[in-house]
């Protein structure tokens, strides 16, 4: 067996049999593991995770990217069944400044930045994947604003009759999420 190492990616793979740290085995459950990762080529207006499904208990969704200049993004998420878009989200947002909470919605924003170059954010899903099951979110995200630098947010949508979330869409309300972003899916299993 020989273990590659990509420093690029930081990524550890086995060429044959399995790879212990300190006599543990890795890659047990209860780890996250890569779903997806995306870094966009040139701006974009949004950004999808698709197919996803059951395998996972929850899913771990991080967001990076820098604008060149001071912009106001929006940066906002919605799920999916397919091609319908979900509907009739519970959401509350706490931020530096703010409090607020509503119901009935199609979108939730995962900041309440004014203006902003940076933006970071990770959230928690659950409910992916799961027929007839309720949806529920919590994260945080950071911008570089100087009054609503950080956002927790948190959010649910009950289970509905044949209704299976399985797309997640990142989405840019006011600009565009701009080239080199980072955003990557991680998924952790139940063992």
């Amino acid at each position: 067996m020989s273990l590659t190492i990509n420093h690029q990616t930081n990524d550890i793979s086995a060429t044959s049999g399995s790879v212990t740290i300190g006599g543990s085995a890795v890659g047990g459950g209860g780890h996250y593991s890569l779903v997806s990762h995306t870094t966009t080529s040139s701006t974009a207006s949004q950004v999808l995770f698709e197919n996803l499904n059951d395998d996972y208990i929850t899913y771990q969704l991080v967001l990076n990217w820098v604008h060149a200049s001071q912009v106001s993004t929006g940066a906002n998420c919605r799920f999916y069944d397919g091609s319908t878009l979900l509907n009739n989200y519970g959401i509350h947002n706490n931020d530096t400044a703010n409090q607020s909470s509503s119901t009935g919605q199609t979108s939730f924003y995962l900041t309440r930045e004014l203006s902003g170059i940076y933006f970071h954010s990770v959230m928690e899903i659950w409910g992916i994947g799961l027929t007839n099951k309720a949806l529920h979110w919590t994260g945080t995200s950071f911008t570089s604003t100087s009054g609503n630098q950080t956002t927790r947010f948190a959010g649910w949508r009950a289970g509905t009759s044949g209704v299976t979330p399985d797309k997640i869409e990142i989405r840019a309300l006011w600009s565009n999420i701009p080239a080199g972003a980072n955003l990557t899916l991680y998924g952790r299993k139940s063992s």
